[in-house]
């Protein structure tokens, strides 16, 4: 009996154990992650429904082509390598690159590479795809306000009053925003971020 009770204590202890180192590891990862991001420079700042986001010229993303692509088979047509990688978001890949004054979105070495931002309150990466999703106050103005910015309409919803457009190549996705947000002819715009994804099977 007394055996049994030295058993469970000892299991008991080992498990106190494995949950303190776990918890320290978690600590110190997401210290390691603060201090991390502490370091990337910070661009201009979007707003999108009251969150705060501030892009990052250092920071660069690409969309694996395929489901079982490596992080690393996805960066080597851009010639970066594994050490550059920062994390994975779903089927993006987000690296340190070199830095980039726009927030668009280009094609290199056959990759399409997308600007990524910070979201201020949470700590959180983010990528931009590059559309922008615009709430007119007439749908009849959708084509006037995409030949005013240089933007491309991808899809209308005129059933909820939204137009999906697309920043086209080297026009910068923040400044896109950040004028549509400005035009009295709109309710409400904002660049679609990619914040929160699952990661592909």
């Amino acid at each position: 009996m007394n055996i049994r009770i030295a058993c469970l204590g000892l299991v008991f202890l080992a498990s106190l154990g494995v949950a303190q180192e776990s918890t320290n590891s978690a600590k110190t990862g997401a210290a390691e992650r603060a201090a991390m991001l502490e370091t990337l420079q910070r661009g201009k700042e979007i707003t999108v429904r009251n969150e705060r986001y501030q892009l990052l010229p250092e920071v660069a993303a690409v969309e694996r082509k395929l489901r079982q692509e490596t992080p690393q088979q996805a960066l080597a047509p851009l010639g970066a390598g594994a050490g550059q990688i920062i994390e994975t978001k779903g089927s993006f890949v987000l690296f340190r690159s070199s830095p980039r004054k726009a927030a668009m979105v280009e094609e290199r070495g056959g990759a399409v590479v997308y600007p990524t931002v910070l979201n201020t309150r949470s700590g959180t990466l983010g990528v931009l795809t590059g559309t922008l999703v615009v709430v007119p106050k007439s749908m009849g103005d959708a084509a006037g306000i995409a030949s005013q910015y240089g933007l491309a309409m991808e899809k209308e919803y005129p059933h909820i009053g939204t137009v999906f457009f697309r920043v086209k190549a080297n026009g910068d996705i923040a400044d896109a925003a950040t004028a549509l947000q400005s035009d009295s002819r709109i309710e409400n715009a904002y660049p679609e971020i990619v914040e929160y994804m699952h990661a592909p099977k």
